[in-house]
């Protein structure tokens, strides 16, 4: 298999963003993994909970595809 293929695996990743902050807070500080999970369909439900939590939308979550890949990802 070709470098530009590498075995992957693709994953949903649960974002939090805290917007309570102020804004001058850098944006790393204000957004965050919260969980990585295999299924649509779980990471779905993981986030309309959270942000069942934070009815305010202080604090807001949303879920973004992404690839998970082996250990060695050089070159």
């Amino acid at each position: 298999m070709s470098k530009r293929h590498r075995p992957r695996e693709h994953v949903y990743v649960v974002v939090r963003a805290d917007l309570y902050h102020g804004p001058d807070t850098p944006l790393e500080m204000l957004v965050t993994t919260k969980a990585v999970l295999r299924s649509r369909k779980a990471a779905d439900s993981e986030v309309a909970r959270l942000n069942a939590l934070h009815p305010d939308g202080s604090v807001q979550y949303w879920c973004s595809l992404s690839r998970l890949y082996e250990d060695d990802v050089s070159g």
